[in-house]
């Protein structure tokens, strides 16, 4: 084997304190370790890629749901739901998520759609296997977790309402959720889009509905 030889060229009087028997067993375990090395290398890059893809479509239904949320509170500002209340409305739907119905100001016409609830729970279940995969991902899905977070907090807070202890009006409560909603969600929304970017190389433009 002469990459043997030229190793024990390479370090002189080796083979005078150890036998060749040895020198070839710790060459030997040298290579087989290299090649494991190699091998769970591979494998955690194909695993990195696999959750790679879940994560992207996670950001397509989130990036969907959200930008209902968006569209949700921008139509209750401008019928006028913070001064009227009764021109919003939510039912629950029995497939999941919610009907919200918003009436025009003159009563006449009304406009509407689906919230469905933000899902944090694929991101969840891969936040550790990310943080011990990639240095650059985790800090991403982080990110992303705690503007979920935030996102579900709007989404709760508008499809459920005031509590019965809310000290003033539904008005008031609307009021300061529309602004409060869309600033939220609009940072909710970049760190999808920057968690989708780092996993797929492109831009999220559209989302997914399922």
């Amino acid at each position: 084997m002469k990459w043997e030889n030229s190793f024990l060229a390479s370090v002189p009087g080796l083979s005078q304190w150890l036998p060749a028997t040895a020198v070839v067993a710790v060459l030997v375990f040298m290579l087989r370790e290299f090649l494991e090395w190699r091998r769970r290398r591979a494998a955690d890059a194909r695993k990195l890629r696999a959750i790679q893809k879940v994560l992207a479509r996670e950001c397509e239904l989130n990036h969907w749901r959200i930008d209902q949320l968006l569209k949700a509170l921008t139509d209750m500002r401008e019928v006028g739901v913070q001064e009227d209340a009764t021109r919003v409305s939510f039912i629950e739907s029995a497939s999941g998520g919610f009907v919200v119905t918003i009436t025009s100001r003159d009563g006449r016409s009304s406009r509407g759609g689906m919230l469905l609830r933000i899902q944090k729970d694929v991101l969840s279940k891969h936040l550790v296997e990310i943080a011990a995969l990639s240095e650059k991902l985790s800090p991403l899905c982080e990110s992303a977790l705690d503007a979920l977070a935030e996102a579900e907090h709007v989404f709760n807070s508008l499809v459920y309402g005031p509590d019965a202890h809310f000290p003033s009006t539904r008005e008031n409560y609307f009021d300061g959720l529309i602004d409060y909603g869309i600033e939220e969600l609009n940072e909710s929304a970049l760190a999808v889009k920057r968690l989708y970017f780092s996993c797929t190389g492109h831009e999220l433009i559209r989302g997914r509905l399922r």
